[in-house]
């Protein structure tokens, strides 16, 4: 455990966010570990990376230590810790006033990248929303979230919503049978682009195929409600999050998405919200998401200033290299790294350097008014 005086110094400045991967039910990774500059490895079942989580990783069928999940950083000494000991040794000073009110030395958002391997795919499955989860799982979040693809293999695609009412009555026949088939049959097949970026609802019911690497911000959360069992290392007792089946299936939407809702709003095209010389801050989720999380994206093509007044955040480099710069100096940045932006952090700018753009993902916790 790092002592007090040790953590304090990490309150000058961006702090990155260390490596933390850990072996998934679904097999993949390869396009992960790509991202993160691990050019040498392959699919395994690797296939998960929590950047910025105070949240315990639960996986049906591994291994499920107290602390797995939860994101590290690095002293000055070169310890790698548990972000949880900064949070929890200087709560206001990392996360500001209002935040630890209401949530305590948590983050309020769980960031990560998932890669979905060669011949693997993520089941059909829902996610609760907030109100079923504070009935039934006692827990203030559900699992809103959304997906911006950062890497993808020929042919990947993902199912989302249905095309028609479903009567859940045959939905859950088609689980007994495990016919998955028919159940994607009657959803709506997306095959997005890299940058693409999808705002799902909690209770949209969805599968994501071989071939998609994604960056999901979303609630701080792993509830996972899976219509699919057969062939994955759990079994039809390991699906609903501990609830009998007929409350799990409860918590998943039936309707129709309308294709232009998919199209429209699930499907997001990027808003400007600022611009400084040539450089840009698109917002990439719908006013609506701020409750749950945020998400903008930085376009650098020399400078700007880093989001202001927004509290603290988790900034993402999707391509690029370049640092952060201010009072503190230069903390260089490129693809494929991570900074926890703090409240301590004194105002500094990203500035792009090398070649092409300086592009970066910033995902903030909810908004709180």
């Amino acid at each position: 455990m790092a002592s007090k005086e040790e953590l304090a110094l990490l309150l000058k400045r961006p702090i990155y966010l260390e490596r933390n991967s850990y072996p998934h039910f679904y097999n993949g990774g390869k396009l992960r570990a790509e991202f993160v500059g691990d050019f040498d490895e392959g699919d395994d079942y690797y296939s998960e990376e929590w950047i910025f989580s105070t949240n315990r990783a639960v996986t049906p069928g591994r291994d499920n230590p107290p602390d797995k999940g939860i994101s590290r950083i690095r002293l000055r000494s070169g310890e790698v810790v548990r972000i949880t000991e900064l949070l929890k040794a200087f709560p206001e000073e990392t996360l500001g006033k209002k935040h630890v009110k209401k949530f305590g030395p948590n983050l309020g958002i769980l960031v990560k990248i998932f890669d979905v391997g060669k011949g693997a795919h993520i089941p059909v499955h829902w996610h609760p929303t907030p109100e079923f989860s504070k009935k039934h799982l006692k827990n203030d979040f559900g699992k809103n979230e959304a997906w911006m693809i950062i890497g993808k293999r020929p042919g990947g695609k993902a199912w989302v919503g249905w095309k028609e009412d479903i009567d859940p009555k045959d939905f859950k026949k088609w689980m007994n049978k495990q016919d998955i088939r028919k159940m994607r049959s009657m959803m709506h097949v997306v095959e997005p682009r890299v940058g693409d970026v999808i705002f799902l609802r909690a209770s949209y019911v969805h599968s994501l195929g071989s071939g998609l690497c994604n960056l999901e911000p979303q609630e701080p959360t792993d509830w996972n409600i899976l219509a699919e069992w057969k062939g994955y290392p759990f079994g039809k007792k390991d699906v609903t999050c501990g609830l009998k089946m007929d409350d799990a299936l409860a918590a998943a939407d039936y309707s129709k998405m309308p294709l232009d809702y998919l199209n429209d709003y699930v499907r997001r095209t990027p808003e400007k919200i600022r611009s400084e010389g040539p450089s840009r801050e698109d917002h990439l989720v719908p006013n609506e998401a701020k409750q749950f999380f945020d998400m903008t994206k930085l376009i650098v093509k020399k400078k700007i200033s880093a989001p202001a007044k927004r509290g603290f955040y988790c900034a993402i480099c999707l391509k690029g290299e370049g640092v952060a710069r201010g009072k503190f100096g230069d903390v260089p940045i490129r693809r494929g790294q991570s900074l926890f932006v703090h409240r301590a952090v004194p105002a500094f700018d990203f500035v792009k350097e090398g070649r092409g753009d300086l592009e970066l993902v910033c995902c903030f916790p909810p908004e709180i008014k």
